[in-house]
């Protein structure tokens, strides 16, 4: 006979996941229900998320911090911005050729930066960021400078042109989903593992055949590559862009959406991007002092939450699964004693 399949609480929760998920893509861009702004801002959270994905890759499998996520950001949006408005490319492809580029460009400055090992990298990241605002800043022909590039096109791919933030926010959450279902599986693939291996101990990994450098190069690509589509993304979506929010700053507002979220969790990169970009436009009452109270919030959880929100979820799982595990037992006990 053939045994009934029983629901775990592990495909409970899958399924409960995936009904607020299609709730979600559903309900939340239907008219009415949030505002015009409101809505903004949810597919500003997700075009982060998207970035902040590609920087998990790096930190929380790689090990390995960088400052650059903004800046190679800027790469996908200003070439997505020149193709569309300069030279009347189809926005869908200049973001396809963004992506290109910018894998490229990330390998490039990937197989320089890697010379360099733990701090010096980060630093080198930095300087990386600072160069391409500054190139963003001064090429006046083709970024027109700190004014920016106006009038960008609304995203269009064919058969289907987004026109309005509704739109919008189910073409970025479908994307969202596709990339954060590509992280989770790479987690899983022989990459992923050798990518785990480096961050944990680099000599050991040697010791069984990963090539460390390459490995971290190919990390640093991942990461340029979803830089470069939330950057041609950001630019189709605000329909212009500056240098402003392509600078070091914001680079590290993405390494606190990791580290809030939780450094090796996929799903804390959500987390993370969620909050960061929902809280402090809730905070927007308190004027000049939100920056200051959001600054010491975001301290006092990464002291009191080292491995961020996953972290304590993980620990509350464990704790249950352990509690259920005893009381089985002594269930157990107790029927062999009768």
């Amino acid at each position: 006979m053939k045994k009934k399949k029983i629901l775990t609480p592990k495909i409970i929760g899958k399924i409960i996941v995936a009904i607020i998920i299609i709730a979600a893509f559903i309900i939340i861009p239907l008219p009415g229900v949030v505002s015009r702004y409101m809505l903004k801002v949810y597919n500003d959270g997700l075009i982060y998320f998207i970035a902040a994905l590609g920087l998990s890759v790096m930190l929380g499998m790689g090990g390995q911090v960088t400052y650059s996520t903004a800046g190679i950001m800027g790469v996908g949006a200003y070439i997505t911005a020149i193709l569309s408005t300069k030279y009347g490319w189809n926005t869908g492809l200049a973001i396809i050729v963004a992506l290109i580029a910018g894998a490229i460009f990330s390998f490039v400055v990937g197989l320089a930066l890697f010379r360099l090992k733990g701090s010096y990298f980060s630093f080198a990241s930095i300087g990386l960021t600072n160069l391409l605002v500054t190139i963003f800043s001064n090429w006046m022909e083709m970024t027109e400078g700190p004014d920016g590039i106006t009038r960008i096109p609304k995203l269009d791919v064919g058969f289907m042109k987004f026109t309005d933030f509704n739109s919008y926010f189910r073409l970025l959450f479908i994307i969202a989903i596709i990339c954060y279902l590509f992280v989770l599986r790479l987690r899983k693939t022989s990459y992923g593992r050798a990518l785990a291996s480096v961050r944990d101990n680099e000599i050991t990994a040697a010791s069984f055949g990963v090539n460390c450098y390459m490995t971290k190069v190919y990390s640093f690509v991942i990461a340029g590559v979803f830089a470069c589509l939330a950057g041609g993304l950001y630019a189709v979506h605000a329909g212009f862009i500056s240098p402003e929010p392509f600078k070091y700053d914001q680079s590290a507002i993405y390494l606190i959406m990791i580290m809030l979220g939780g450094v090796d969790s996929t799903f804390g990169a959500f987390l993370g991007a969620s909050l960061l970009t929902i809280i402090p436009e809730k905070m927007r009452w308190l004027n000049e002092y939100y920056k200051l109270i959001y600054g010491v919030g975001v301290i006092i959880l990464m002291i009191f939450m080292p491995m961020g929100l996953m972290g304590i979820i993980d620990n509350f799982k464990y704790k249950m699964i352990g509690k259920i595990k005893k009381r089985k037992q002594s269930n157990a006990i107790e029927t062999e004693a009768n």
